[in-house]
């Protein structure tokens, strides 16, 4: 009986372990100026559209996945917290003498 108490125990705190895993990587934000094509449709983006986007970058923001027309508003309001848009850090210019 404590072998079966101790495995229904062992089990649940798998599965909560699993879940919160699973419920931490939604919530992760995809960068979608340097996001692989898989990451990108990993948060419910159709493949052709996310082969747009990849053609169409750079992106200032990610708003404009709406103003480019690749996403419509109420596609992007869904997705909008798991985006971002991070610039490219810019290269320092050394002087050259």
């Amino acid at each position: 009986m404590t072998r079966i108490r101790i495995a229904g125990i062992v089990f649940i705190a798998l599965m909560l372990a699993i879940g919160s895993l699973a419920w931490a990587q939604s919530k992760k934000q995809v960068d979608i100026n340097s996001a692989s094509e898989e990451e990108l449709v990993a948060t419910g983006i159709e493949k052709a559209v996310v082969k747009k986007i990849i053609d169409a970058r750079p992106y200032r923001n990610k708003s404009e996945l709406v103003s480019r027309q690749l996403l419509t508003r109420a596609q992007y309001d869904k997705l909008k917290d798991s985006l971002i848009a991070r610039q490219p850090e810019a290269k320092s210019k050394s002087s050259g003498k």
